[in-house]
């Protein structure tokens, strides 16, 4: 039995190092990435936060991620520069990423996973700001029309697999929404 315990503290060291070696390093990363999340949150609740610092810090958390992370965290990532960049009212590029992401979650998680739905409703406001800017920019109708449909028809979606009052609160929220962004905007 004495053997045993010594040849169990003797082997300790090893395991630990093993340990520290592999998958300590992962946590270690784990850990950094959950202290840079806080520091994004803490700039995107400022008053005028600053949207380009801030996907510039998503880059940094995406290069920060250890390359085994689950491809769930890396599309909240995703979805959420995503959400800065329409912030920033760069609606063509969100719009292009969004559809990107939309194919690829919908592909790795299925399409009525949270992070889907998710990704499908900011891809339903992206479209919806597009309308709204081509609207009140004085462009033809030819031009916003498109926009508009497939707004419609996401929101559409997402209130017929979810419960039948669903669409008329997701466009009152697109809507509330949008009106915020374009009060801070004018202001």
């Amino acid at each position: 039995m004495r053997k045993f315990f010594t040849l169990l503290w003797l082997l300790f060291p090893v395991a630990v190092f093993y340990y520290h070696f592999n998958q300590g390093q992962i946590q270690i990363a784990r850990e950094n990435a959950r202290v840079h999340v806080t520091r994004i949150r803490t700039l995107e609740q400022v008053n005028e936060p600053d949207w380009e610092l801030i996907i510039e810090e998503y880059e940094k958390l995406t290069s920060e991620l250890p390359s085994a992370e689950r491809p769930l965290v890396r599309h909240q990532i995703r979805l959420a520069k995503a959400r800065a960049r329409l912030q920033m009212l760069d609606i063509v590029g969100t719009i292009s990423d969004l559809t990107e992401l939309l194919q690829e979650s919908a592909q790795v998680h299925g399409d009525d996973a949270k992070i889907t739905r998710a990704v499908r409703e900011m891809l339903g406001k992206a479209h919806y700001y597009a309308t709204y800017l081509l609207k009140t920019t004085g462009a033809a109708e030819d031009e916003w029309r498109p926009f508009a449909e497939r707004s419609r028809q996401i929101f559409r979606y997402l209130a017929e697999h979810q419960d039948a009052a669903a669409l008329a609160q997701y466009e009152r929220r697109v809507e509330s929404e949008f009106e915020k962004i374009m009060k801070k905007k004018s202001l």
